[in-house]
């Protein structure tokens, strides 16, 4: 029998458990939700409860994907049109609905016995681009309604400016249009909506057009000079001109209510045929020496100019609002790579060394020679620069003006079927420029005498030219520029340098010559000589060695000596020899053929055999009987090649009839 205080504590517990329930029911719930969005929590139609903020903001996003992509329907007056929201731009603010959604509900145990019943609706906000709906309202005005309101125009019929009055119309009222799209994105229940029609006045009147007609009217009124003094350069714009190029635009925010502006593109092409006079690129400061007081000065460079159409149009336009005349905007591109500061902080320069060699007016050598000197004259040797005859010319071309002329190949003088006659002669600048080199005391990089000695250069101080070598090359090896200067007459070539070379002075010494060598033999092919038989034509000089040695005297009194020691060969000795005895000669030399006359036939067949010859055998009628079987004459004597045929003619002689 159970004990009556048991029964009575049990009557006590079971009341306590019932009411403790919801809190235990409570306690798990919110654990098993902790993180998650509250229960019976609602955006824009969706039930997002029970959901973390990345599953709630997947959801959002999905639906508002869908219902940027569905086709809705909008009512202007008495048309439909399709509007698919994306095509506005539509947007949700997906993540602050979410966090809105997430403090939505007190999470206490109130709030957790009211979500069972009452459920929290989180608003969506949603964006659209204004300015892409407002071009979708005016295009269904323009469909639907036919009469926007105008606030008129403004045009040019030549210099004249004709108004066209503004008028009321109806519009599709912006703000509650806006407000009723919003909606219509909102909850996908909605499909369609109705968009109010209004009044529309214009935003100018009749007065404001004639005040901003009068500023158009200002602006063709006249012809507007601009000019640019720093070039020298004006021009006129007239009237019909500046009116071609005026473009208007209303705007009731301005006063007078008009924007004005010239198109560039008109003011290009009428300036375009006198754009050489202003636009150039850069051009860099030179210098120029004065041949007669050889003098050096700066001729100053300047930066480059480029035409902006653009700017021009806005200076045209400022004129013709205030004076009709203006200044020519030119934009100024980068400096020079030379600089007239540059130049200058060089300080001044002063002719350095001069040479003159002499010539034979007329020939076409001295064509060359002047050509060369017109192409090198002014060239400008920079600091550390290395200065070279063929690097400035180039190869001398029939095509650059040159013509042919003497040159020595192979030992002597010879024209004019080889390229290196072409631009023959020129090696009397390479002489001249050589000697300014060597006298201004700059580094002589590279140089070639001539081969056989010129009486009328420098013996041992003069350089020949060929393409590309031999060179003429000098280094500036001093803190300053060189300028090259040419001069010629008809009989002289004269270089000139002009720059500092820091107060060095050059002199020249020369030894004794030394070193005699026999002049080198050239043998020349003449058949009429027998092999081994020589004929001098010309006995040739005999070759030799100078020293020349440029003497560098410093500032300091230091001296430098710079000896450079040249071998002349000497004119060819010139010999005739038979083809067969020329150096490397490929054909075999002829035999002597023996003097067979006088013998028998079978004695001179032996010896024309035994020399190598064949015989031909003919007779011949002689009176004599001694004659009868002896060779009367043979062809060829002398030499003939081995195997060659004798003709030898043997007398025959016959008796004559006796008397009967």
């Amino acid at each position: 029998m159970r004990h009556p205080r048991t029964r009575t504590l049990l009557f006590s517990v079971v009341p306590v458990l019932i009411l403790l329930l919801p809190v235990l029911v409570f306690a798990l719930d919110a654990a098993a939700s902790n993180g998650k969005i509250a229960r019976n929590v609602v955006v824009a139609g969706v039930d997002v409860g029970g959901m973390t903020t990345d599953e709630a903001a997947r959801e959002l996003r999905r639906v508002v994907a869908a219902r940027a992509d569905r086709t809705v329907e909008a009512t202007v007056g008495d048309v439909t049109f399709p509007l698919r929201p994306a095509d506005i731009g539509y947007t949700a603010a997906v993540d602050e609905a979410v966090d809105a959604a997430m403090a939505a509900r007190d999470r206490g145990f109130g709030g957790w016995m009211r979500s069972f019943s009452d459920p929290v609706d989180v608003p969506l906000a949603v964006e659209v681009d204004a300015e892409r709906l407002d071009e979708i309202l005016r295009e269904w005005e323009d469909r639907a309604l036919g009469e926007p309101a105008s606030n008129g125009g403004l045009r040019l019929v030549g210099t004249r400016v004709e108004i066209e009055e503004p008028r009321d119309g109806l519009a599709v009222d912006r703000e509650s249009a806006a407000e009723a799209i919003r909606a219509l994105l909102t909850g996908a229940e909605i499909d369609a909506v109705d968009l109010a029609v209004v009044p529309q006045a214009p935003d100018l009147t009749v007065d404001d057009l004639r005040r901003a007609a009068a500023v158009v009217e200002e602006v063709v009124d006249a012809p507007v000079t601009l000019r640019n003094t720093t070039k020298g350069f004006s021009f006129v714009f007239e009237p019909e001109q500046i009116a071609a190029a005026t473009r208007i635009e209303l705007d009731p925010d301005l006063d007078p209510p008009v924007r004005i502006t010239l198109d560039p593109a008109v003011i290009a092409e009428l300036v375009e045929p006198r754009r050489a006079e202003f636009e150039g690129p850069p051009r860099n400061a030179t210098y120029e020496v004065d041949r007669l007081t050889e003098t050096v000065t700066i001729v100053r460079g300047h930066r480059g100019t480029e035409f902006r159409p653009e700017a021009v149009a806005e200076a045209l336009l400022d004129a013709a609002l205030t004076t009709d005349v203006g200044i020519f905007p030119m934009e100024f591109g980068p400096e020079p790579e030379i600089t007239t500061e540059q130049l200058a902080a060089y300080g001044p320069l002063r002719k350095v060394s001069e040479f003159t060699t002499y010539h034979p007016c007329c020939a076409n050598r001295v064509h060359n020679i002047h050509l060369m000197a017109d192409t090198i004259d002014g060239t400008v040797v920079w600091p550390g620069e290395v200065f070279s005859v063929n690097a400035v010319v180039g190869q001398r071309t029939i095509e650059k003006g040159y013509k042919r002329d003497g040159a020595i190949i192979d030992g002597e003088v010879q024209c004019c079927d080889s390229q290196a006659n072409i631009g023959g002669g020129v090696s009397q600048y390479g002489t001249t420029i050589y000697n300014a080199i060597f006298f201004g005391c700059y580094e002589d990089v590279e140089h070639t005498p001539h081969s056989l000695y010129i009486k009328r250069y420098p013996e041992g101080r003069e350089a020949t030219l060929g393409y590309p070598h031999p060179d003429v090359k000098f280094r500036n090896d001093t803190a300053y520029p060189v300028i090259i200067v040419n001069e010629y007459t008809d009989t002289s070539i004269t270089v000139k340098f002009f720059g500092n070379n820091e107060g060095r002075e050059c002199t020249a010494e020369k030894s004794e010559r030394f070193n005699y060598t026999e002049p080198r033999t050239k043998y020349e092919p003449n058949p009429n000589l027998a092999p081994g038989e020589e004929r001098v034509v010309s006995k040739g000089s005999k070759g030799w060695s100078v020293t020349v040695t440029r003497i560098i005297k410093y500032p300091d009194g230091t001296e430098k000596r710079e000896p450079y020691t040249h071998h002349y060969r000497g004119n060819v000795r010139k010999v005739e020899v038979h083809p067969c005895m020329m150096p490397n000669a490929d054909v075999p030399c002829p035999l002597p053929v023996p003097s067979v006359v006088g013998m028998t036939t079978a004695a001179a067949t032996d010896a024309l055999t035994a020399a190598g010859f064949t015989v031909v055998t003919s007779e011949v009628a002689v009176t004599d009987p001694s004659q009868d079987g002896i060779v009367q004459s043979q062809d060829p004597t002398g030499w003939a090649d081995e195997g060659a045929p004798i003709t030898i003619v043997v007398g025959v002689y016959t008796p004559p009839p006796e008397d009967g």
